[in-house]
């Protein structure tokens, strides 16, 4: 194991160690443009602690590879869509690492999205029939089941935290998918009230320079404390789930009976590991887009209204369903355009497994790639008029820069799960504004809280029921 790698669900974070275990020193790169601004040791961390996305949105007039400092090690990121492609498509010389992964994989373990070039094509073919066609039928069902759960309350007058009520949503309909057992449910509330610690911990820890990731902070507890909370609820799980040898019909029963090539099960490990991915990410993933869905319909009521017309045609009050799909046209484009304005995974990195060149700039071997989907879908070189909410530029005869636009990533890494995100999301979105007329209650913006997703607070909404509610 190298020692990038080693620290992965042991105590304390050892981010930014090169292959001689030693600090990486920040280190300048010939012909790529150095983004002003860095301080001694602790390099762009206050920009990208105090303001993050205004310091992305600064970058591409720096050139297009633009050089910062996460601490004391020096990272490329990547301003133009044709060479985040580049970077995407070669996943075997811009493989997964840098501070970000890394920190994923501390919490996550080295399932699909933190894994290595070497282990993805195995991890994957493991993983790929749990997301097949036949089944994301089957998982919309469930998906259905849960949303006629989602606005029982709504209708009393009082306000509704958004957030909290998509969280609550998204992990109960994933953890039906992923468990149907009894014995699961305590590792599914663990990880609920786990989530916001673990997803601040992993983005203040990748910015944050590592002597600080050693010290007692309160952050640095808290973050370790709701890893461990979660990984320990998950492991008794999994053991419980060995123990009644029982198939259940859900994800981890399948990987459960899952065989490499040479014939052996997988172990605890590896299970491990792509459950807590799956849990975790999905959760996170479609509870942020449903909540950024919600606030911009209440923001643009008359793209509300646009989509009321279509839920109206396709299902007067009832929950959609999977059959609804091919008609639920604008819907699918508001959660498209919602990606597009607020991507869940904004920030991520790649690290250059040999030298190589971008762009025409070298890239010594082990250098930090930082993509920033935000970044790419907030250009107006690329995406015109960026900040507007427009699902009419998803329609199909608008054309688009290649690469413009990827919440899921793209390649062979691109996110597996992406169809099952954008069906639960579809289906879920449709069936409320079908049902209820939604209004904020504070014309304030939002706080935008950087952790690993763009996390919005203070969404709150008053919903009417469109059963009383004339149009």
């Amino acid at each position: 194991m190298d020692a990038t790698r080693a620290d992965r669900g042991a105590g304390s974070p050892t981010s930014w160690i090169d292959k001689k275990g030693q600090h990486a020193m920040a280190k300048d790169l010939e012909g790529i443009t150095r983004a002003p601004g860095a301080l001694p040791i602790v390099g762009h961390l206050f920009p990208l602690i105090r303001d993050p996305l205004r310091f992305l949105k600064t970058l591409p007039s720096y050139g297009d590879l633009v050089q910062i400092r996460l601490g004391p090690q020096t990272a490329v990121v990547v301003c133009r869509p044709e060479l985040v492609q580049e970077v995407l498509l070669h996943d075997r010389t811009y493989d997964k690492g840098g501070p970000l992964i890394e920190r994923i994989g501390n919490a996550l373990g080295d399932g699909l999205a933190a894994c290595p070039h070497s282990a993805h094509r195995r991890q994957r073919r493991t993983l790929q029939p749990a997301f097949s066609r036949t089944c994301l039928r089957e998982y919309a069902a469930i998906m259905t089941q849960q949303i006629d759960t989602l606005a029982i309350d709504w209708g009393d007058g009082r306000p509704i935290d958004v957030a909290e009520q998509m969280y609550t949503f998204a992990s109960d309909t994933i953890a039906r998918t992923l468990f149907t057992a009894e014995s699961a449910g305590p590792a599914i509330d663990t990880v609920k009230e786990c989530l916001p610690g673990i997803f601040r911990g992993i983005y203040q820890q990748a910015v944050f320079p590592p002597f600080l990731n050693r010290l007692p902070l309160p952050s640095n507890v808290r973050y370790e404390r709701a890893r461990n909370r979660a990984w320990a609820e998950v492991s008794k799980t999994i053991s419980s789930y060995r123990q009644d040898d029982e198939s259940h019909g859900d994800v981890l029963s399948m990987l459960l009976k899952t065989q490499d090539d040479a014939g052996n099960g997988l172990g605890d490990t590896e299970i491990h590991a792509q459950i807590m991915t799956l849990l975790v990410a999905g959760i996170e993933s479609t509870a942020v887009a449903l909540t950024w869905a919600v606030h911009l319909l209440c923001q643009y009521p008359d793209v509300q209204e646009r989509l009321r017309t279509e839920t109206a045609k396709v299902l007067g009050t009832r929950t959609a369903t999977w059959d609804d799909l091919p008609q639920l046209d604008l819907a699918r484009r508001v959660i498209t355009e919602t990606l597009r304005i607020y991507p869940p995974g904004w920030i991520l990195t790649r690290t250059a497994a040999t030298e190589t060149r971008l762009a025409d700039a070298l890239i010594p071997a082990d250098t930090t790639l930082i993509y920033s989907p935000y970044l790419i879908h907030h250009d107006a070189r690329f995406n015109p008029r960026p900040s507007d909410f427009d699902p009419d530029r998803w329609l199909p005869e608008q054309k688009h820069v290649r690469g413009a636009f990827i919440p899921f990533g793209g390649g062979a890494r691109k996110c597996i799960g992406d169809n099952y995100a954008m069906t639960l999301a579809t289906l879920a979105l449709s069936t409320i504004v079908a049902q209820w007329r939604l209004s904020s209650v504070d014309q304030q913006p939002p706080h935008i809280e950087p952790r690993m997703t763009l996390t919005p607070h203070g969404v709150q909404v008053r919903a009417e029921c469109m059963q009383t509610v004339p149009d």
